[in-house]
Formats: C-alpha cells, structure tokens, sequence
C-alpha cells in the first residue's frame, strides 16, 4: 500500500507543480509591477545615467592633474652636459613631468552646465515616478478587466445552468403532454448557445488575465491565478474642471518634468554663450630631464623644475561651432516651450474627459442596478406564466437572455465606475494606490 501511494505521489508530483497558484489582490499586483515592469526598470536606468551627467558636471570644477615619463634613444651617441655627471657621451635621456591645471573662469559655462545636470536628474526623478504612475494605472485597468470577465464567467455559468434546468422541465413537460415538441428544440438551441456563451466567457478571460501577467512581469505558463474582488477603490473626487485641472497643473510628474527640463534648457543656453567668452587658466608644472637617472635626491634637485602660469584664452574664429551650439540650444528652449503648452493642453482634455466619464459611470451603475432587478422580476414572472401555461417558451427565452444582460451590465458598470474614478485621480496626478510606493 505505502508503495502504491509514494507511486501515486510520484504522478501527481509534476501536476501539481506545473500549476502553481498565484494568489493577487490589487496590492500585491501593483508592486509586482514596480518590480518586474521593464518601463520602470528604464526609467529607474534614465534616473541613474542623469546621476552620472550631474557628478560628471560637478567633476568639472576640479583641477586636473597629469603626469608623464618618457625615454629618449637616439641612432647615435653624442657629448651631452648632464646636470649629475658633468659632460658625458650617452644616446639616452629620461624625462618626468606633473602638470596641475585649473580652470578660474570660462564663461559661467561649468556652473550653467552643473545647474542644468541638476534639474535635469531632478526631471528624470519625476519622470520615474510618472511612469509608475501610468504602469499602475494599466495594473488597475487590466486587474478590473480580470475581474469583470471572471465575474462574466460566473454569469454566463449561472444563465447555462439555468438553461440546463429549464431544459430538463421542458422535456418533462413534454412527455406531459404539457408543451410541444417545438418547445424542447428551441429550448435545446438555447442550451446550446449558453454553452457557447461560456466558452467565450473563458476565453475572454483567459485573454485578460494573459495581459494582467504580461504587465506584472510574471509567466503566465503553467499558472492559476486567484484574484481578490475589488469593492472600492480611490477618494471621493468631488471638484469642478478648473479646481481638478489647477491640481493637475501643480501635481502631475510628467508637467513638472517638464517645468524642470525647460529650466535646464535656459541653464543649458546660458553655458552656450559661455563658450563665446574668454576663458582664464592657471596650472602649475614640475618637470625633470637628464642623460640618466637620478640616484639621490640632491640629483633631483639639480635637474628639475617647477613653472607657474596663467592663461588667457580668447574665443576669435571656432570654425561657427560655438554659434551653432547657442542656435541648438534655443531651438531646444522653443521646443520645450512649445512642450510644455501642448501637454498641459492635453491634460485640460484628459480631465474634461474624465470627469465625463466619472458622471456617465455614476448614472450608469444606478441604471444597471435598476434593470438588474427589473429583469430577475420579469423572467420570474416568465416562468410563472410558462409553467401555468399562460405564457409561450419565446417569452421566458427572452427574459432568461435579458436577465444574463442586465448582469452583464451592472458587472460593467460597477467595475468601470471603479476605473474611471482611479483614472480621475491619475489625471490629476493624485493617484494613491496600494503598492504604488514601490522600491527604488
């Protein structure tokens, strides 16, 4: 017997595996996005190129320091006053030298170009979290999708089994003599056709929840999924189009990226015309050379040297380089410029849409709700009337059709009431979420 269970556990050991459950609520799948999504990961990426932009700008304000070391060997000797041995006969030489040379001024160019870094690690900082945002609100999206078509499953379920009944005491009534033939055949074909109606259900769903994992960054092969019902979600978000687009404009990430790209581009300009004006430099120099190498310090001192000097260079001709960096960079400002205005217009209409959408979903959920109950009510009364054979089969087909509808429409409605207050919020960049908050 213990060999015919630890053979049987061998069997089932691989299935059970091979679906592993996953269990999710809206929380857990939006920080598995913050994880795994691979927008994030590029954006977190951009966030940490523009960190290295900023150091390396900053870099600028210190002194470089070089040093070199060199051999000579000529084709042939020659005599040659070393400053160690006197006048010796050698075809080699040997040199060191250090420089240290720092910029003092280059036209304002290194801390326009710093402020510039800045801001613009600061934008891709906003930019980061902008994109969770979106990523987010895809999750929540596609998690209602999930839920609004296993609910639809459900339902489509449900209205099969009832078909299946009505089915069975048809057929029943039939052999009665209650009902005609007639009767049992169309009744069949509506089986049938609720059947179907199933198997799209599940096909749907299957498809939605294949996108949710797409989004998580999760396989989905080989796995069975458990999702935790939704009964509410975001504030209550009671405003007009002026208040909730001045929200926007003082809360959105990607506005406020903008805002801090465009203030670069003015930084960025300004280093531009930096390279017109004359720049000034100081370096310090130590240098020695001799016929061969020093054996103490003292022939150190004897051959080297140490030069001070300061530099100044003035910008005449630069082959129309430093012209057309300044074009550039205004031509960037404009853009920016011209960015920002059309984004800011876009999300003037993203919020009048929203806010529709939020007003059509309130009135649509109570509609549905009513028709919900109005439509249980007439295909109870249906099949009251079809069993005292007051009624025909066609009219409690009908309501059975309607009742699944009415079902179907309040599910709709109820989940996209839901979604359209989260995306609301989104488009005012106020979104809060569960999960949202995610590692950096």
């Amino acid at each position: 017997m213990a060999g015919f269970l630890a053979f049987l556990g061998l069997l089932l050991g691989p299935g059970v595996s091979s679906h592993e459950v996953l269990d999710l609520d809206l929380g857990k799948a939006v920080r598995l996005a913050m994880e795994k999504n691979l927008e994030i990961v590029n954006s977190m990426l951009d966030v940490e190129a523009s960190g290295a932009e900023e150091r390396s700008a900053l870099g600028r304000f210190l002194p470089s320091l070089s040093m070199g070391i060199s051999q000579s060997i000529h084709d042939r000797s020659r005599m040659v006053l070393s400053g160690t041995r006197g006048l010796v006969k050698t075809n080699r030489s040997y040199s060191l030298n250090l420089e240290l040379n720092y910029n003092i001024f280059n036209g304002f160019k290194d801390i326009s170009s710093l402020k510039a870094a800045k801001l613009l690690r600061e934008a891709s900082e906003l930019t980061y979290e902008r994109t969770k945002e979106e990523v987010a609100l895809i999750v929540v999206q596609r998690y209602l999708a999930c839920l609004k078509a296993e609910k639809l499953v459900d339902i489509a379920r449900q209205a099969m089994e009832r078909s299946k009944v009505q089915l069975e005491r048809t057929e029943l009534m039939f052999k009665l003599g209650s009902v005609p033939q007639a009767d049992v055949i169309k009744q069949r074909v509506q089986f049938g056709r609720e059947k179907l109606k199933l198997l799209q259900a599940k096909m749907e769903y299957q498809s939605s929840l294949a996108e949710l994992l797409y989004v998580l960054g999760v396989e989905a092969e080989g796995r069975r999924v458990r999702l935790e019902d939704v009964q509410e979600l975001g504030g209550n978000v009671e405003m007009g189009f002026e208040e909730a687009f001045r929200t926007a404009l003082e809360r959105r990430k990607d506005i406020l990226a903008l805002r801090k790209a465009l203030e670069a581009a003015r930084y960025e300009l300004k280093a531009a015309k930096g390279a017109l004006l004359p720049t000034i430099d100081a370096s310090v120099s130590y240098g020695f050379w001799d016929v061969s190498l020093p054996r103490s310090f003292r022939d150190i001192d004897r051959t080297d040297n140490i030069s001070f000097g300061i530099a100044l260079r003035v910008p005449i001709f630069q082959r129309l380089q430093a012209r057309s960096a300044v074009a550039e960079a205004e031509i960037n400002l404009r853009k920016l410029e011209n960015q920002l205005k059309d984004v800011e217009r876009k999300v003037a209409l993203e919020i009048r849409t929203r806010l529709m959408e939020l007003k059509m979903s309130k009135e649509n959920i109570e509609l549905a709700r009513e028709n919900l109950r109005a439509a249980e009510e007439d295909l109870r009364l249906a099949e009251e009337r079809y069993r005292l054979g007051a009624g025909i089969l066609l009219d409690r087909i009908m309501a059975s059709l309607q009742r699944r509808e009415a079902e179907a429409d309040y599910v709709d409605a109820r989940y996209s009431y839901i979604l359209s207050k989260v995306r609301l919020e989104g488009a005012m960049g106020m979104l809060e979420l569960p999960g949202l908050q995610g590692r950096r």
